[in-house]
């Protein structure tokens, strides 16, 4: 039987919820978090919002950034000045991208150690275009992985029929699919050899269909295909890609395709669906058959290298 997950009605360890869907206070309080990495044997982790999650979708453009930069000088003042343990992602809405790399360039002055760009970019804007090259490019200059976070960018309630709370939760993570094939395929990541991509939350078993899939089109299809890249799709992922998952057994299973590196462990925390109190538990079930040297790449080895953890 897998562990009981945090902040569920039958867990009882979940306890100090702030009243707003079962979050732990140490969502906002830095010396409680580091209490709860602690006690889960974590050490360092990357920090995403969760309500501002949806600031993304604020239509008027000047409160947008208003509160993007409000949310990126909170986590800065309040998590990176507070230990080394904490890497930040800062919000960058793209709509503007003028404004968006002038807020890469501000919060590169605060600590903060990688962007966070919404999952689904305006409709009339896929990221194949070039027209986001310039944030591609003083991401890359600053060493700043870029995440994609799922239901970021588009509401993840789309189904509220029968089966709603299942099928939204497995359509919410088809995004991450998207923009690997997109930004592979375009050549986004062949005209940026260092800037690497992570898509959060979104499990790790799809991805080595998508890698052959690519692949396939790539081959098959190379009358069609442009541009002509230089390596195949699934090459610039598994060199400059990486997804995000916690209790994603078929993903590790799946590493002797897609490769290790591209693996990047998540408790979630402080989120319901995380692997707080449990990580140790699950780790333990997931990485049963895996072999030390991978896992600890897995677990935080190639975190560490991508965010710049010291320990």
């Amino acid at each position: 039987m897998a562990p009981k997950k945090m902040g569920s009605p039958s867990d009882d360890e979940s306890g100090d919820a702030d009243g707003a869907g079962h979050f732990r206070a140490g969502g906002f309080d830095p010396d409680l978090r580091v209490g709860d990495l602690d006690e889960d044997g974590v050490w360092g982790e990357v920090l995403y919002p969760t309500i501002a999650l949806f600031g993304f979708l604020i239509p008027d453009p000047e409160l947008r950034w208003a509160c993007a930069r409000a949310y990126n000088d909170w986590l800065a003042e309040t998590f990176a000045s507070a230990s080394k343990r904490f890497a930040g992602a800062a919000m960058i809405p793209v709509h503007e991208v003028a404004t968006a790399v002038d807020e890469i360039e501000r919060v590169a002055g605060l600590g903060l150690r990688s962007v966070m760009l919404p999952m689904h970019p305006p409709p009339d804007r896929p990221y194949n275009l070039d027209v986001y090259d310039p944030i591609w490019a003083a991401a890359q200059d600053h060493g700043f992985p870029v995440s994609f976070h799922v239901g970021t960018g588009a509401s993840p309630w789309t189904e509220r029929g029968p089966g709603g709370a299942v099928i939204n939760y497995v359509e919410v993570g088809l995004g991450a699919q998207r923009n690997l094939a997109y930004l592979a395929a375009s050549g986004v990541l062949e005209r940026f050899p260092q800037l690497h991509v992570v898509m959060v939350e979104c499990g790790a078993g799809w991805l080595a269909w998508v890698l052959e899939r690519m692949d396939e089109a790539f081959e098959e299809h190379a009358s069609w295909v442009k541009p002509k890249l230089a390596a195949k799709p699934s090459d610039y992922v598994r060199r400059q890609g990486h997804v995000t998952f916690g209790n994603d057994a078929s993903g590790v299973h799946n590493r002797h395709f897609t490769g290790v590196e591209p693996l990047l462990w998540a408790s979630d925390y402080p989120h319901p669906e995380g692997t707080w109190p449990h990580t140790r538990e699950t780790i333990a079930r997931i990485f049963a058959d895996v072999a030390p040297s991978e896992q600890a790449a897995i677990v935080g080895g190639t975190a560490a290298s991508l965010y710049g953890f010291e320990r």
